[in-house]
């Protein structure tokens, strides 16, 4: 299961660079579990403010089977080419379209899955966090998990009724190169670089230049999961970032090539209950390429 993961993840890599060349705290798991089990999901089908939102790597899956009453969204959607490099997230008023052409409305409570590992959901978790969405989920081990618990899948593509979205946009929930490079040995500013070991140390290149941003720790997203595609217990979580000084009194700033695996690492850290987390989105694909901003290796 990770080994496919892991090829699902050099493929989009592979798409992210030639881009890049082209020059839920504490207080909302105590109100909505942001992992959700198949068995939890599977009772409240029914729900009329349940929105489940199928995010499969390839449209073809979702077609072949899908949890019931789930709308599709590919990755790519929540992903926009930038000129200068790599690609950016999704501003409040585009995600406010696109929510609402899914159906999704402020009271909705999304539950997201994919066939990746949670990397896809990960991405629309982040996204629906910084419009100040409050009810998210991840479906804990995603499509294969709901198969393996033997819980239906259909083929009919879901009815949505559009809706008007209305964002209330967490601005402190994204970073940008400047704020960063301003912030760089505060010790109150934790980076986490999701990628490779290889890219980190800039064996694997990947932008114009190797390495990684100065005092980042190198925590690969694969580490978040069984090898079942599962998410490890919360403890063990806890110890991997703990272990390597992000803590939950810091601001953790997440990166990686497109904050495509970084967004995993977002959702982990939410999940954990850190208060202050901002996701780079333009991450290193910006960051490699631009010749005024420090490297380390």
């Amino acid at each position: 299961m990770l080994q496919e993961v892991r090829l699902m993840v050099h493929v989009a890599l592979a798409i992210l660079f030639a881009l890049s060349l082209s020059p839920a705290g504490v207080a909302q798991a105590a109100e909505v579990s942001l992992l959700a089990e198949p068995a939890w999901l599977h009772a409240r089908l029914q729900e009329p403010t349940i929105r489940v939102v199928d995010m499969a790597t390839r449209r073809e899956t979702y077609r072949a089977g899908h949890i019931p009453g789930a709308v599709y969204l590919n990755i790519r959607q929540l992903m926009i080419p930038v000129p200068a490099a790599g690609v950016r997230a999704l501003e409040a008023g585009e995600a406010a379209s696109l929510f609402g052409q899914l159906g999704i409305a402020n009271e909705s409570h999304v539950v997201i899955y994919d066939d990746a590992g949670g990397l896809h959901a990960s991405r629309l978790f982040f996204t629906l966090d910084f419009v100040g969405h409050r009810r998210v989920s991840i479906l804990n081990g995603g499509l294969e998990a709901w198969r393996r618990a033997g819980f239906p899948l259909v083929q009919e593509v879901a009815a949505v009724t559009p809706t008007a979205y209305r964002p209330v946009p967490h601005r402190d929930r994204l970073a940008s190169a400047e704020w960063i490079l301003a912030k760089l040995g505060d010790r109150g500013v934790a980076l986490v670089d999701a990628r490779s070991p290889g890219e980190y140390a800039g064996e694997i290149l990947l932008s114009r230049r190797g390495g990684h941003i100065p005092g980042a720790v190198n925590v690969e997203w694969i580490h978040h999961l069984r090898p079942d595609g599962t998410f490890k217990p919360i403890e063990e979580l806890r110890d991997l970032y703990a272990a390597r000084g992000v803590t939950p009194d810091k601001t953790v700033v997440p990166y990686c090539q497109a904050f495509h695996r970084s967004a995993h690492t977002y959702f982990v850290l939410r999940l954990l209950g850190y208060p202050r987390v901002a996701g780079y989105d333009r991450a290193w694909a910006e960051w490699g390429n631009r010749d005024d901003l420090p490297v380390a290796r």
